[in-house]
């Protein structure tokens, strides 16, 4: 009984090992298919937990990546929507400035006159959709992508003529001969002029912060005393008054009582005394919130911790309380180099005759220059979003209370 319990039990063993041989493993994958949406549900959650490894090991890269990323997208909509408004609004007369109607054989209001605008606005990119502009623009303004574009010699009712060019940056043309030369590169016209503006903003910002954030410190120290008292109501005056008062007293006391020529290129006095002026604007702001952020951290509960634990005033003060403020100083500095490169330079450069950006901004919003704006506007925000990235960046490597990833 038990010998035919065992041959049976072979027998099954043999019947199923003959059908395991019979079958491949492959051809039974093969009929086993996969939906493509689990595939690409796989491929994805692969991908996000490769990412979030590469995030959790370099973090700072991770955010230097996701901030130009946010910076490039708020730059780009904000030109897109300048670009829209301003030509949305450009009239014909704009395009003419070189137009003369009683030398010029094309007549108003004929075909020829006609054919004209229609090839200026090709000449200067404003033909077609409005959303191929705006691509157009910002594909000229993108510096790593090459381009062909046309230097435009001269614009007829029969055509436009000029010689094609490889650019990695182009801001557009002029176009209005008030504003430089007719159809030069508006990069090439502000090439000269930056530099004077670089000058006078970069310059009055460090100024500004060396005077400023010890003056700060100096009215924090003294809080609530005659001499906190008396800067502050100075300095609270000097921000209620309208800048260009300011600039406008000042520039009559240097020329009349300090000996200064009034015009930027007389001599080097004149150019400091013309950035000492921005610096005279700059101060009084930097000042109080410097004071601010000192007294906020003297209030603070670590601040009376150390100072129980016998610590000297001194070494609280400049070990924990500046340190701590200075963090937040920094944040300031973005702000302040904008306002003075792009704003109170503008009114500085008028006063003192600097041959800066600011003569080309201003003809260029009175002439309906469209290029000149935006290529202001291009230039200062991305200085702007550039310098607020590298203070963010130091923020993030100076102050240990950021946290850059999720433990």
């Amino acid at each position: 009984m038990k010998n035919d319990l065992t041959s049976q039990n072979e027998l099954i063993e043999q019947d199923l090992q003959s059908v395991f041989d019979r079958i491949e493993l492959k051809d039974e994958i093969g009929k086993t298919k996969v939906p493509i949406y689990k595939k690409l549900g796989y491929l994805y959650a692969k991908f996000n937990s490769g990412r979030r490894e590469f995030l959790a090991k370099t973090p700072l890269l991770s955010y230097s990546v996701k901030r130009i990323l946010y910076a490039f997208l708020t730059f780009y909509l904000a030109v897109a929507v300048v670009y829209v408004l301003m030509v949305a609004f450009l009239k014909d007369d704009a395009l003419l400035s070189d137009y003369d109607p009683i030398k010029n054989p094309i007549k108003p209001n004929t075909p020829e006159f006609y054919d004209l605008i229609e090839n200026k606005r090709k000449a200067f990119g404003l033909y077609g959709s409005m959303i191929k502009q705006v691509l157009i623009f910002w594909r000229n303004i993108t510096p790593f992508i090459p381009k062909t574009i046309m230097e435009v010699t001269k614009v007829s009712s029969t055509g436009v003529y000029g010689n094609e060019t490889k650019k990695w940056f182009w801001l557009g043309m002029i176009m209005n001969g008030t504003n430089g030369n007719l159809y030069n590169s508006v990069l090439d016209t502000f090439k000269d002029a930056m530099p004077i503006s670089f000058i006078l903003g970069f310059s009055s910002t460090i100024i500004t912060y060396l005077i400023g954030v010890p003056m700060g410190i100096v009215m924090a120290r003294f809080k609530e005393k005659p001499l906190d008292n008396s800067l502050n109501w100075i300095f609270l005056g000097f921000t209620a008054v309208p800048s260009v008062i300011i600039v406008s007293i000042y520039w009559t006391v240097t020329v009349k009582y300090f000996n200064s020529a009034g015009v930027w290129d007389m001599n080097d006095y004149t150019k400091f005394v013309a950035i000492f002026a921005l610096v005279i604007l700059g101060v009084p702001g930097l000042s109080i919130i410097t004071r601010r952020f000192i007294i906020d951290e003297m209030t603070a509960d670590y601040t009376k911790f150390a100072q129980s634990k016998g610590l000297s005033n001194s070494y609280v003060f400049y070990i924990h309380i500046f340190r701590n403020a200075g963090i937040r100083i920094i944040r300031t500095i973005p702000a302040s180099i904008i306002y003075s490169l792009f704003g109170s330079s503008i009114l500085v450069e008028q006063f003192y005759v600097a041959p800066g950006m600011s003569k080309y901004i201003l003809k260029g919003v009175g002439t309906n220059d469209i290029y000149i704006v935006l290529g202001y506007i291009v230039l200062s925000a991305g200085i702007g979003i550039f310098v607020s990235l590298l203070s963010d960046l130091l923020m993030a490597v100076l102050d240990p209370r950021v946290k850059l990833s999720k433990k």
